[in-house]
Parts: structure tokens; sequence; C-alpha cells
């Protein structure tokens, strides 16, 4: 046998393994995507647990924060005190209807994080703060997911567990979701006919609101190193690529959603790691929800946890998803009828409590 035809076998060969674990990989995450971790909230004041609520329920809380950690002893305690010093302040001035929970979501951590959220626990009540333990480090969108699953509130905030974003600025968020949201599912890229969109229906108000960092941008650019703008002006492009430019700052880890736009969204989400954000604006495009980007205020905090591996697993992400979803349909979005009942909890989720 020649040379080049056994260096062209042995291509292939490899070629097809590759795309054999890619396969693989993809049909693992639209399998987890579909069945729920049966998780627990921990109540330090009885020795059961209690059973996670469902977003799917009705709303019994005004607002749900949901802040994903790992690792996060040192930062945490800081944040956490922030953001329930704000809405306590915002309960005194606005009265007994605005009503809060804190969602901590311990993605596997290795040091402390759950006891010190678990202090705040204690400390707070487990009505007005949550703990829920993954298993293993599933990866920051996982935590979100899980969390947003498990809300309560009508109004649902993802917040980084760094403070690197004002706690207050919600409000800012707040007043964009007014001005956006809409009544029914919009005519997106893909679904949803011209007429059924016009359909009306009482089932609740359909937007997101995204923090943005954009404004800072080139503040940022003269900061950083050489490599590190290469690596994010190469990440923007593949954003661009797939989700396409509505939104300037895809990362900031600040974004709020109505309750019935979080409850489709999530149940829809398959990327467990860095670029969940990405595949939910892509959702949100795609189901017609209107999205509105505010600036906010944002300083860079110590402890960052990209590395250079973490932008390889970002640029596979985005690949996944246009290939995933646009290209071969591997993933199929399911509408509200059908998402109402994609994911098999039971008996782990139960009504709101």
């Amino acid at each position: 046998m020649q040379v080049p035809l056994i260096v062209a076998v042995s291509l292939a060969l490899v070629a097809t393994y590759v795309v054999k674990q890619v396969l693989a990989f993809w049909a693992r995450l639209d399998k987890d995507s579909s069945e729920g971790l049966q998780l627990q909230i921990e109540d330090p004041s009885s020795v059961k647990p209690l059973l996670c609520p469902s977003i799917w329920g009705t709303a019994t809380k005004r607002l749900t924060i949901v802040v994903p950690a790992y690792n996060e002893e040192d930062r945490l305690p800081a944040t956490l005190d922030e953001t329930l010093a704000y809405l306590q302040r915002r309960r005194n001035k606005e009265g007994p209807a605005f009503t809060y929970e804190v969602i901590i979501v311990d993605d596997g951590s290795k040091d402390g994080t759950a006891a010190v959220a678990m202090g705040f626990v204690k400390q707070h009540g487990v009505d007005a703060v949550r703990l829920l333990r993954l298993p293993y480090n599933c990866g920051k969108g996982r935590a979100v997911r899980e969390g947003m699953l498990a809300a309560r509130g009508e109004l649902c905030l993802m917040m980084d567990a760094d403070g690197a974003t004002r706690v207050s600025d919600m409000e800012l968020l707040e007043a964009a979701i007014q001005e956006v949201a809409v009544a029914s599912w919009g005519k997106g890229r893909h679904l949803t006919s011209y007429a059924r969109a016009q359909l009306p229906d009482t089932a609740g108000p359909l937007a997101v609101a995204v923090g943005s960092r954009a404004h800072l941008e080139k503040a940022a650019l003269a900061k950083r190193s050489k490599l590190r703008n290469f690596l994010m002006h190469g990440f923007h492009f593949l954003v661009t690529f797939v989700a396409g430019h509505a939104v300037a700052d895809t990362q900031c880890g600040f974004k709020m959603f109505t309750r019935r736009a979080a409850a489709v969204m999530y149940t829809n989400q398959r990327l467990q790691r860095w670029c969940f954000d990405v595949e939910l604006l892509y959702l949100a495009a795609t189901l017609g929800v209107p999205v509105k980007e505010v600036q906010v205020q944002w300083m860079e905090m110590p402890g960052s946890k990209i590395r250079f591996t973490s932008i390889l697993h970002m640029a596979f992400e985005l690949l996944s998803l246009k290939l995933a979803y646009q290209w071969l349909a591997l993933w199929r979005l399911a509408e509200e009828t059908d998402a109402r009942g994609r994911i098999n909890t039971a008996p782990a989720r139960a009504k709101a409590s």
C-alpha cells in the first residue's frame, strides 16, 4: 500500500472517530436537557429537604435572582450582602408586595461555597435564600438553568457571583422589560406563522433584558494584552456568525427574563458551560421574544476562571449551536405547549413552595 493511501485512510478513520464523538456529545446534551437532576432545596430548619418548585407553576414571588457559584467562597459573601441589603431596602420602600428570593446554585464547588451559602440561608430563611447543590461540576450554563427552572418569581434575573455588576442596576432591566414586553409569541426567524403571532393570549408577558458592557469596550481594549484582544475579536466574530449582531455584549452575567420567557427558553437550553448566553439569545430570536440591551455599571473583578482552553471550548460550543440547531437540525426547538412537558423531573419538582 502506497504511503499517500495509508495517510488518506488514517485521516478518514480519525475524521470518522471525531465526527462520532461530536455527534455523541450533542446527543448527550440533548438528552441532559430533557432529564432533570432531581435536585432538592436544603432547609436547615427541617430534617426533610424541600422539593424544587417548577417555573411552569404560578409565580409566588415578584423577583427571583439566580446566582451560579463555583469555588466562590471568597467573592460570594460580599455579593450576597450587597444583594440582600438592596432587596430589603426595596421591600421597605415598595411594601410587602415586593417579594423576592435568591437562589444560589453550587456547581459542584470544591471549597466552602456551599457552607457560605447555607450561612445566608440560616440568616435570612429558606423562603428568601435557597441553596441548590449540583452533584458535580456541570458548568455555569447548567447551574443557571437548574436555578431558573426552580424559580418562583414573575421576573427572573441571572447574576454572577463576583458582584461585578451593581445589583441596583436591575431596575434598568425591569424598565427595559416593561418597555419591550409583548403578550404573545412573535414571529421568529424559523418558527411561528404570522397569523398565529397575531393571536393574543393571557399566559404572561414575554421579554428579555440584557445587561451590557459594550460602552466600556474601548477602555477595556487599552488595558488588555494583544493576545486577549485578538481572542475577544475572534469570539465576537463567531457570535455574529451564529446569533447575529443584535446584541453587542452577549456574555455579561446580568440578564433578566419574564417568567414565561424563562420557562420556554431555559427548558430548551442545551449548552452547559460558557456559551449558554449566546444560545439563549438565539432562542429568543428564533421564538420572537423581544430583547432589549441596557448599559450597566461594571467593574472587572479578580479571580476570573477563563483560561485559554476556555476560549477553545467557547469556539466549539458556538459551532455546535450553528450545526446542531441550524444546519443539521439535531436539536429541535420545543414551543410552549411541548416545552411544558419536555423535562422529566418527577418527582423532584413540585408546585411552587
